[in-house]
C-alpha cells in the first residue's frame, strides 16, 4: 500500500506527514510525500547585464530543498521510519494531490481550518480533496496533538 501524504511546511502538515510515517512504521506500506507550489512570475530586465535576478537571495524558494528538509526534520522524530518518496508539484495543491491521489491507497493531508469552528470546518484544500479525491483520506487538524 502507498501512502500520498501532502506536505506544505505548514504545522498541520508536518502533524500529516508524522502520522503518515507512524503508520507506516507500523504496517510495512510505503510513504510519498508531495508538495504542490505555484511557480510565481518572474521579471526579468531587458538588458540584465549578465546577472540573473534573483541571484542567492535567501526569500528565492526551491520547493524540493525544502520537502527534503521536512522529511528528513519529520523522519528524525519517528522511530523506525521508512523512506520516503518525494515529489513536487507545480500546480494548484489540491489539484495536484487529488490527481496523484489517483496513484494511491491513502490521502494525508493536514488541515488550516481557521475561525472559532476550526474544528468543524477544513481549509480549502482539505475540502477539495475530500470531494474529489478517490481514495480514502485521513485529515489531520492542526491542533491535534
Amino acid at each position: 500500500m502507498m501512502i500520498l501524504v501532502g506536505v506544505d511546511g505548514s504545522p498541520a502538515s508536518r502533524k500529516a506527514l508524522r502520522w503518515a510515517l507512524e503508520q507506516a512504521a507500523r504496517t510495512g506500506e510505503t510513504v510519498e510525500a508531495t508538495m504542490a507550489w505555484l511557480r510565481e512570475p518572474e521579471y526579468v530586465a531587458a538588458v540584465s547585464m549578465g546577472v540573473h535576478p534573483h541571484g542567492d537571495r535567501p526569500d528565492h524558494r526551491h520547493p524540493a530543498r525544502e520537502l527534503h528538509a521536512i522529511v528528513e526534520e519529520v523522519r528524525a522524530e519517528v522511530p523506525g521510519a521508512p523512506e520516503v518518496a518525494e515529489v513536487t508539484i507545480v500546480g494548484d495543491a489540491a489539484t495536484a494531490l487529488t490527481a496523484a491521489a489517483r496513484q494511491a491507497d491513502l490521502l494525508v493531508i493536514g488541515s488550516h481550518g481557521h475561525g472559532p469552528l476550526a474544528e468543524v470546518f477544513l481549509g480549502s484544500v482539505a475540502a477539495d480533496c475530500v470531494r474529489h479525491a478517490t481514495c480514502p483520506i485521513v485529515v489531520i487538524p492542526a491542533h491535534a496533538p
